[in-house]
């Protein structure tokens, strides 16, 4: 016959097991998903750079991560979905200009089209390397 004693020790071993293996297999991390980002300076036509990019987002908060390791962090504000504020306090906004294939971030002085789909620009990007 168990004491009250040892199940008590032998529950909380489980439970320190358990958060354990809650911390270590990362169930906290954000979703992300490699994309395309094009950025268009404002008033252009054209995107200044394509470049690969990793999308992440988690509790709302927004963060785009480009190959040349520039970042954009996005925080949400306010009840209205899509507005959101980056690390320098200015107002960002995003669209749905691309359908299902991305999204779009307008900032203050340039705008972020993410593309799900970067398999043409990895495409492109391994033909170049290639002597």
């Amino acid at each position: 016959m168990k004491t009250v004693n040892s199940v008590f020790k032998g529950k909380v071993r489980w439970e320190v097991l358990g958060l354990l293996s809650v911390l270590l297999n990362g169930v906290a991390y954000a979703d992300s998903t490699p994309a395309r980002c094009d950025i268009y300076i404002k008033g252009s036509e054209k995107p200044a750079i394509t470049s690969p990019c990793t999308f992440s987002q988690r509790k709302g908060n927004v963060t785009i991560t480009r190959s040349d390791e520039v970042t954009y962090s996005f925080t949400p504000v306010g009840d209205n979905p899509g507005n959101y504020e980056d690390q320098k306090g200015n107002t960002v906004y995003r669209q749905r200009g691309l359908g299902v294939d991305g999204v779009i971030f307008k900032l203050k002085n340039e705008s972020v089209y993410i593309y799900w789909d970067a398999t043409n620009l990895e495409q492109k990007t391994s033909k170049k390397k290639e002597p």
